[in-house]
């Protein structure tokens, strides 16, 4: 865990000794402002890289924190702190408020949305003369000050900018190696997954936004009461924009971050002595960048798999949980009841008044032809899809317009038709996501590693590893997921959902490309795991899978539920016969 650490201590020695050997004036002041930029690209690379929030709005919450403190230190005479805290307070409040309305949106359009609320916050600094002095800006902002001490020269600002530098680099570097992190990362690569994972993804976007004002926030305090003066052209839309390139350069890496920082805001305030010629190789590092590292920085610099590894051998060999061999208390009764479903896209009834209930402790086999409806009825049991009309009951209560994350919390867990697994994740990575209800630790107490955030580490890698041990898949645990063949791939995502402790299971088509041999151990595991407990519902094409592990079968075609009843009476059935299996399966299915 120390060799991880290296980043940090080499930040920390560069922070400590960069005054000492610096004897520029110049030089001086541009480690400030790289610092206070620096800032700002932490809290944006938890929000980009890792949540996958294209914002270029950092320089509408750097306005806010830098004219609230000036505001209330020059004209209401507060002290600096109490202003800059102030000033964060009042950026979280307005990334709250952006929120609700914008952060629905995706991508571009997203982008675009928080490009106006940085051109708002421009506008209106230009032109409340009487409270920010307009284009002329504001002069006589206080220097922060400690008791009687104040920070006044350039080099007692660097130590104060590279304190809160150090402290928010590694706070997020821990955040990026936690369950937050991995929830980010899932979030930007399959957002689909992710919700099933029980992962609320408006909250978990909102909480990083927030949390990416607050720190562009700090710096916009720190940059006035560093230069004592600010002026709207500090603030001007573009900051978020090179924050965003500096952000993607980097990777999904905290440190590789701050490299880049260096690399290109330094480039570019060096070569501002060139005037127009500055813009033209600013563009020419950034192509180059771009060529040789399409992926960031992180991607040359720190190897995702590697640092999994090395997290991972802190827990050694995955412990038995206690109770985890128990089977649970068996439920009697229904588990989950359909009531009237149908469900229509434009013309076409997909599902059309579907009916039928399900036991619990038990295996329940969806089959049909292609186009029967058999992935809708999975999707609009578990929320992602609203039914035109009936209704859906899980234990009883009304879930008919439940979320996926919010089925996931009430005991659902989930593998889809086509593969969603988290792109770039290693395999236990993957597994992990699954494990996310298991924690509560919000940033500061992951990003502190506080010792509940420890001990749900601890207990999620455990579990995660359990998973993957009963399924055969431990010895690639650290491999990037996408270099797994299709087959091993099922098995992950059937991993992760077998992670959250479900206490109902969908499997939609789990024995696709897996051989015969595979297909038989997925047999006897959904046995040993309906003996646990854990009611299944399966769709599958595999007839022999079905019939040989299912208490009851439904079937469905065009929409309609034809057959409903054991494996021996639907085999019988000759509306199923003639509409899907044919004499010959329904011989060899019986």
């Amino acid at each position: 865990m120390i060799m991880d650490r290296w980043p940090l201590f080499l930040l920390i020695a560069v922070v400590v000794l960069f005054p000492v050997v610096s004897s520029s004036y110049f030089v001086t002041r541009l480690a400030v402002v790289l610092s206070i930029n620096a800032i700002m690209v932490v809290g944006m690379t938890l929000l980009t890289r890792y949540a996958g929030v294209f914002s270029m709005g950092q320089a509408a919450f750097f306005a806010i924190g830098a004219y609230v403190s000036g505001v209330l230190t020059v004209h209401l005479h507060l002290n600096p702190w109490l202003a800059m805290a102030i000033g964060g307070l009042a950026s979280v409040f307005a990334a709250y408020l952006f929120c609700a309305p914008f952060l629905r949106l995706r991508a571009i359009m997203l982008a675009i949305a928080t490009l106006g609320l940085a051109t708002v916050i421009f506008i209106v600094a230009k032109n409340l003369d009487d409270i920010t002095g307009g284009v002329a800006g504001m002069p006589d902002i206080p220097y922060l000050s400690i008791g009687s001490y104040t920070l006044g020269k350039d080099w007692q600002i660097f130590y104060l900018c590279g304190a809160f530098l150090i402290f928010f680099s590694f706070l997020s570097d821990n955040v990026g190696r936690t369950r937050l992190g991995r929830a980010y990362h899932a979030i930007r690569s399959n957002e689909t997954a992710a919700m099933a994972s029980g992962i609320d993804v408006q909250r978990n976007m909102r909480n990083i936004f927030c949390f990416a004002a607050l720190l562009a926030s700090i710096a916009g305090s720190l940059l006035a009461h560093f230069i004592t003066f600010i002026s709207p052209e500090s603030f001007r839309p573009e900051v978020g924009l090179t924050l965003l390139i500096v952000v993607i350069v980097g990777g999904a890496n905290i440190w590789a971050g701050l490299l880049t920082t260096v690399i290109l805001m330094g480039f570019s305030e060096a070569s501002r002595g060139f005037q127009d010629l500055s813009t033209g190789l600013y563009a020419l590092l950034l192509m180059v960048i771009f060529f040789v590292f399409p992926d960031g920085l992180s991607s040359v610099l720190f190897n995702v798999a590697s640092a999994a590894r090395r997290a991972g051998s802190l827990y050694l060999q995955p412990q038995p949980l206690p109770g985890a061999d128990r089977p649970r208390p068996r439920e009697e009764g229904r588990i989950v009841e359909v009531h009237g479903v149908s469900m229509y896209y434009g013309g076409t009834a997909a599902l059309s008044d579907v009916s039928f209930s399900v036991d619990s402790g038990t295996i329940c086999g969806i089959i049909g032809p292609n186009g029967a409806g058999k992935t809708t009825l999975l999707n609009v049991i578990n929320g992602y899809l609203a039914p035109a009309t009936g209704k859906v009951l899980f234990r009883g209560r009304d879930v008919t317009l439940k979320a996926p994350h919010e089925m996931a919390r009430l005991g659902v867990g989930r593998t889809f038709q086509l593969i969603n697994l988290f792109s770039g994740m290693t395999v236990i990575e993957n597994v992990m996501v699954g494990c996310h209800l298991k924690g509560k630790s919000g940033i500061f107490e992951s990003g502190l590693r506080f010792a509940r955030a420890r001990r749900e580490e601890h207990d999620i890698w455990n579990t995660a590893a359990q998973s993957l041990a009963t399924l055969g898949l431990m010895g690639r645990a650290y491999d990037i997921v996408d270099s797994l063949s299709f087959g091993e791939q099922r098995l992950v995502e059937l991993a992760r959902a077998l992670a959250m402790g479900p206490d109902l299971l969908f499997l939609d088509e789990p024995a696709a490309g897996l051989n015969s041999a595979e297909a038989k151990r997925l047999g006897l595991t959904l046995r040993a795991v309906r003996g646990k407990g854990v009611t299944i519902m399966l769709v599958e094409h595999n007839m022999s899978l079905v019939m040989s592990v299912s208490d009851k079968v439904c079937v469905l075609d065009f929409g309609r539920l034809i057959a409903c009843g054991t494996p021996e009476a639907v085999c019988a059935d000759e509306e199923v016969i003639k509409a899907y299996l044919g004499p010959q399966e329904a011989k060899s299915a019986s």
